[in-house]
């Protein structure tokens, strides 16, 4: 990552957080506490105004006053853009990957801190690991559009999903699950799930899911324990935004 891309990562977590520190910019960053101190530095050369408090652990945040206002996107609609620039990183050869990756970073960078803290804690439920093997690749087949729509909604708004689903085998069963978080592996997707019969997380790919609906009376809060647990290998995989 060039340091203009890092800038742009940079200031785009301090708007989505509204206060951190700079441990966990490093984390998030994946660079060490020196060179966010640099980068910090440069920001406000810029004329990015932030406070931070001193000595070990001190928080630091912008000052949202002074910040432009982004176009007023929906959240889905922000979330689609951030979701396909994130996912082009992962393709080198296509062009104008890396512009996509600093133009959302600027534009995550300009929204209101509670819609960007939202999209923030949204994207990291989505997943992004390597791209699916040759057979299951050969296998797949796309996701009927209706549940599309449907699992988006359920997904964001934290509701429980209904569904018939085909396993390998073949064999059908009816699922009520809470959708806690999403797999990519391009081209295939796969629900990380709480399958509420069960009590246990469960793993269930997109395109054997169908006559998805939405279950209104089931809400739930995220549990990245869910999500943890059938994604183990952090090496291969990574949330779709830096937690």
């Amino acid at each position: 990552m060039s340091r203009l891309d890092r800038l742009s990562d940079l200031e785009a977590h301090l708007r989505a957080r509204g206060e951190t520190t700079v441990g966990s910019l490093a984390a998030a960053l994946g660079v060490s506490e020196r060179t966010v101190f640099r980068d910090l530095a440069a920001l406000r050369a810029r004329g990015l105004v932030m406070d931070a408090d001193p000595g070990p652990g001190g928080g630091v945040r912008l000052d949202r006053g002074l910040s432009p206002h982004a176009v007023q996107f929906t959240l889905a609609e922000v979330v689609s853009l951030w979701f396909a620039a994130r996912l082009s990183q992962g393709a080198s050869n296509l062009p104008w990957s890396g512009a996509a990756r600093t133009g959302l970073a600027k534009l995550l960078g300009s929204l209101a801190r509670p819609r960007a803290t939202e999209l923030h804690a949204l994207c990291r439920r989505v997943i992004v690991g390597p791209p699916a093997s040759e057979p299951v690749r050969a296998g797949a087949r796309a996701p009927e559009r209706e549940l599309l729509g449907t699992f988006e909604r359920a997904f964001s708004e934290r509701r429980g999903l209904g569904f018939h689903y085909t396993d390998q085998q073949g064999r059908q069963t009816l699922r009520r699950v809470e959708p806690h978080g999403l797999l990519v592996e391009p081209p295939v997707w796969y629900v990380l799930a709480r399958d509420l019969d069960k009590g246990e997380p469960r793993m269930f790919r997109m395109d054997r899911i169908a006559r998805a609906r939405l279950l209104p009376d089931i809400r739930f809060h995220p549990d990245f324990a869910v999500i943890d647990v059938q994604v183990p290998d952090r090496e291969r995989w990574r949330p779709l935004t830096a937690a």
